[in-house]
């Protein structure tokens, strides 16, 4: 065999292979190719919308976000202003209730001491007329005795009048 021909059959199958593979395999291939390259060139675009649609998202989330928190400080604040009120309202109850308590128990215990008095004034009044009666019926005779007792009577009675 000759090294000419060899190489000359060679070449020309070559040819032919290529031809075959460019009339009938090269353009299912190409159009393969083609489409997924327009395939990604459109999932490329889909992320891209997607990631600006994403970013827009994301400032409005934060917008929302600053608008709660503004919205929770507003909520705490009134929520303390409240607190305060209601602890004023409580206090100025507690003093006004303590205020009242203590002029009732001013007032039940100058009634008491009136009693008190009261008592006081009977038990010396008793006491002086127990005393006089005692100091009568030992220095005054019977007669000056009814006389003296009766003056001394009336005048305690008279006391005993004007203090009731």
């Amino acid at each position: 065999m000759n090294l000419n021909a060899t190489i000359l059959g060679q070449a020309i199958s070559f040819f032919l292979f290529v031809w075959f593979c460019m009339k009938y395999i090269w353009p299912p291939i190409i159009l393969a190719i083609e489409t997924r390259q327009k395939q990604i060139k459109e999932s490329l675009m889909l992320s891209q919308k997607a990631q600006e649609k994403l970013s827009v998202v994301e400032n409005e989330m934060q917008k929302k976000i600053q608008d709660a928190k503004i919205k929770a400080s507003f909520i705490v604040n009134e929520a303390n202003k409240q607190k305060l009120l209601i602890l004023e309202k409580a206090r100025n109850q507690a003093l006004s209730e303590s205020k009242k308590i203590l002029l009732k128990t001013e007032s039940e215990i100058e009634i008491k001491i009136i009693h008190a008095r009261k008592n006081l004034h009977k038990e010396i009044v008793n006491l002086s007329t127990y005393m006089a009666e005692k100091i009568i019926k030992k220095n005054i005779h019977k007669d000056d005795k009814k006389k003296f007792l009766d003056e001394l009577i009336v005048s305690l009675s008279r006391v005993l009048q004007v203090k009731n």
